[in-house]
Formats: structure tokens, C-alpha cells, sequence
């Protein structure tokens, strides 16, 4: 028997992807868009309700930050989940449960902003386990292709936002809110599919000790019968949980800052655009909503071409190159905007640069935030990532509130006259990003998940992993 190296993938010499393999991305790819369509809605939802509840900007706060609530929460426990029960779980548990919370959003009595916000943390809650449904196709498919894969996924994700803005503009309209919601039932046709179809990850598999699941998991990514090649199997290593991610230190910290930065800065963007829009380029906001909508189909491009960077010169090198593009874009916008700078005319091509940039920057966290990790912290290591991403979710709009000299946190006062301060401080969230990347970052460009298990970074190598061997 002619052992092959610790570092080689089962999936490494793999030209094309399997039937299988589709199947597992286009089930969470659809399943993830799903979940954020169900996020955003509520956004549009708020829209018809605040004359008929008489709603406040404090109660609509609530009810809009409760998600991100959740989604600490959410990060936590998900990513516990995954190590302790596989991936899989977390895919179709959290699927279900957003599901039923969404129907159960249907029945929210009339002025039951309460149990609307009690319910939106369940979804937040839900939404967390993102970056777990990422680990699990990297888990799956060949280490060439994982950031170009891993970015066909974010593309589709993003299809969550045109699936509200469309519910806003037309679905509502026609149904209702209340049946609205009740269309958020769909996120579980795509959690039994997968429950029925999709097995479980090899890697987690293998680290439990069971082999010959292990192989047939493999066989089924593969498309065939069977999976003949020797797999050793360590004893199953003891894990302290969250307190065995302190062992991995240069992973915690670029984790924390790319996501902070990154996703702090974006929804600030996501947040300002369209009535900075409204304001600078006299735009209705029904032109600056479809001016939006055009922003997020470039944005799915962008995704994905630098998703395919990411594959070719590294991640850290594209996902800082653009963050920091966009954290550039962002500070020339806001010195057009205010007229300090050419023309304010000209404020919506800086600020479609930025989001562009911002949106490539994206795509590449979903696949840093999962592959920086060793297998048996996997699902711990990306629940902590979607954990920081949620604090970014608030900190960024806090922190433009804050900024800008607005009390409200939700939709800050977006005024001319402190366009400039407000762009300097989500320009400085996305530079953050960028600089994390480019000098501390781990790059897992063309590395194979089990070479990452036996790096000696972070003294990742005191734990064994699994090796596959090959019959000679």
C-alpha cells in the first residue's frame, strides 16, 4: 500500500464536478438566498406597516437589530453544533427552523411588534449558520476550485436581496404581508431535499472515527459506486470547544477584523445608498431602489470574479486589494457628494465602484472565513466567524449613527453636510478589512483542507488528522 502525503484531498485530481456535487451547491447556494430573502423582507414588510401601527423609529429599531441579536447567539451554538454533530444538522435544522419562523411571522397579531421582534431573532438566529452550510461545501469539492465555488454560492446568496426588493415592489402588493411571510415556508422544501439526499461531510466523518462512512460519503460526492482507496482514521481528538479556538490565534484575529471591517463597512453602504441617492442625484426612491437593484446584479459579477481570483493569485491578496479599492471609492464619494471634489453629479460612480469592490471583498470572506480553520474546529471556527460578522452588522450602523450625529441607529440621517465624516468612518471599517488581509492573512489558496489540519501555523500539528492513502 503506497501512502499518500497527510495533505491530499480525496477530491484533488478532480476536473469536473459530479451530478452530486451541483446538487450539493445548488441546494445551499438556493437554500442560503432563501434564508436571506427572509432576513431582508422584513425590511420591505415595515415599509406597509409603519402609518397602520403608528410605528416609531425606536420600535422599528427594535424590530430590524433584533435579527442581529440572534445571530450572536446563532453563531455560537450552530457552530458548536457542527463540530459535535456534523454539518449537516446545521444545514437542515436551521433551514426548518427559519421556516417555521417565518410562517409563524404570518400569524403576528395587529400592532404585535413584540412577537414580530421575538420571531426575528429566531431568524437571525437562523441566518447564522451561513457560513457552516460554506464549510460543508468545501468539505465536498475540489481545493483548486474552492474560492470559485465558494463564490458561485455568494452570488447566489445575494439573490436574497433582489427576492425583497421584488416581495416589496409587487408581492406584497398583491398578497399581502401576512401571506408574504407565509412564502418564507420555502427554505424547508430545500432542508428536506438535502436531508434526503445529501450525506454527510467526509472530513467530519473521518474524524469521528467512521471510515466506511467516510468512504461512501466520498463515493456519493464523487458520482460513483464506491470509494476504494485506504482511509486511516485517527482516535477522535478531545475538544475543549470554543476555548480550543485561542489555539489557532492568527485565525481568531484575521476572522475578526475581516469580518468586522468588511460587513460593518457594506451595510453601512447597503444602508445610505438609496437616500443618498434620493438626495445628491435627485432621484425618486422608486429610481433609487431600481438604481439598487442594478447596484446588487453588478455586485453578484463582482462576486464572482473575484471569486475566481481568489483561486488564481490568493485571497488574501484579492480580498484585500478590494476592500481597500472600495474603502478608496468610498472616501472620493463622499467628498463628491459633499462638493468638494469634482462635481456631486458624478456621486453615484465612486459609489457604485465602492459597492462593487465591497461586494468582491464578500465573496472571498465566505470561503476565508471557513478554510483558515482545521477540520475539527471547522464548524466552531465559522460559527465564531458568523458571530463577528453579526457584531459588524451592528457596529457599522452604530457606528455611522454615531457619526453622523444621528439617534436613530437604524436608518441614520443620511444628510449632505456629514457625508464626508460618515464615509471616513465606513472608508476606515473597509481599510481595516483590507490591511488584515494583505499582512496577517493565512492564504489557502490551492491548499487542501487536510493540509490545512497538518499545518504547523497557529500549532495547528499537536492534533492528528485524518490521511487518506491510496492502494499502490
Amino acid at each position: 500500500m503506497l501512502q499518500i502525503n497527510s495533505g491530499r484531498s480525496p477530491f484533488q485530481e478532480q476536473t469536473r464536478l459530479s451530478g452530486n456535487q451541483r446538487l450539493l451547491l445548488g441546494l445551499v447556494g438556493v437554500g442560503s438566498m432563501l434564508e436571506f430573502w427572509d432576513a431582508y423582507l422584513i425590511g420591505f414588510i415595515m415599509a406597509y406597516l409603519i402609518k397602520p401601527w403608528g410605528l416609531t423609529y425606536g420600535i422599528m429599531g427594535a424590530v430590524l437589530l433584533s435579527s442581529g441579536a440572534g445571530a450572536i447567539v446563532g453563531g455560537i451554538v450552530w457552530g458548536s453544533m457542527a463540530d459535535r454533530f456534523g454539518r449537516k444538522p446545521v444545514f437542515v435544522i436551521s433551514l426548518l427552523l427559519l421556516a417555521a419562523a417565518s410562517v409563524g411571522l404570518a400569524f403576528t397579531p395587529e400592532h404585535g411588534w413584540i412577537y414580530m421582534a421575538a420571531l426575528r431573532v429566531v431568524i437571525g438566529f437562523c441566518t447564522a449558520g451561513y457560513f457552516i452550510q460554506i464549510a460543508l461545501v468545501h468539505e465536498f469539492t475540489p481545493p483548486r476550485r474552492r474560492g470559485m465555488l465558494t463564490g458561485i454560492v455568494s452570488a447566489i446568496t445575494t439573490g436574497g436581496l433582489l427576492l425583497g426588493a421584488f416581495s416589496g415592489a409587487y408581492v406584497i402588493p398583491a398578497i399581502g404581508w401576512r401571506w408574504t411571510f407565509a412564502l418564507g415556508a420555502a427554505p424547508a422544501v430545500i432542508a428536506l431535499i438535502g436531508a434526503a439526499y445529501i450525506p454527510e461531510s467526509p472530513r467530519w466523518l473521518s474524524l469521528q472515527g467512521r471510515e466506511k462512512d467516510a468512504r461512501r460519503s466520498i463515493a456519493w460526492a464523487l458520482g460513483s459506486s464506491s470509494f476504494d482507496d485506504q482511509i486511516d482514521v485517527p482516535q477522535p481528538a478531545a475538544s475543549r470547544g470554543w476555548f480550543e479556538l485561542l489555539r489557532c490565534p492568527r485565525s481568531v484575529i484575521t476572522a475578526t477584523l475581516v469580518n468586522i471591517g468588511l460587513i460593518g463597512g457594506y451595510y453601512g453602504i447597503v444602508l445610505w445608498a438609496p437616500t443618498l441617492l434620493a438626495q445628491i442625484q435627485q432621484f425618486s426612491p422608486a429610481a433609487a431602489a431600481k438604481t439598487m437593484i442594478g447596484f446588487s446584479l453588478l455586485g453578484m459579477l463582482a462576486r464572482l470574479g473575484a471569486a475566481g481570483l481568489a483561486d488564481r493569485i490568493g485571497r488574501r491578496k484579492t480580498g484585500g486589494c478590494f476592500a481597500i479599492a472600495a474603502a478608496a471609492a468610498l472616501l472620493a464619494a463622499g467628498y463628491i457628494g459633499h462638493g468638494d471634489l469634482l462635481t456631486p453629479s458624478l456621486f453615484w460612480v465612486p459609489l457604485l465602484i465602492a459597492f462593487i469592490f465591497a461586494d468582491g471583498s464578500f465573496s472571498v470572506c465566505a470561503a476565508y472565513s471557513t478554510e483558515i480553520w482545521p477540520s475539527r474546529l471547522r464548524g466552531t471556527g465559522s460559527g465564531y466567524a458568523g458571530l463577528t460578522g453579526s457584531i459588524g452588522k451592528i457596529l457599522g450602523p452604530l457606528g455611522l449613527a454615531m457619526t453622523a450625529g444621528s439617534s436613530n441607529v437604524v436608518m441614520p440621517s443620511a444628510t449632505v453636510s456629514v457625508i464626508v465624516p460618515a464615509f471616513q468612518f465606513l472608508a476606515f471599517c473597509l481599510f481595516v478589512c483590507g490591511l488584515t488581509y494583505l499582512t496577517i492573512g493565512i492564504e489557502a489558496r490551492g491548499k487542501t483542507l487536510e493540509a490545512m489540519d497538518h499545518s504547523s501555523d497557529d500549532s495547528r500539528a499537536t492534533t492528528p488528522t485524518p490521511e487518506y492513502s491510496k492502494n499502490g
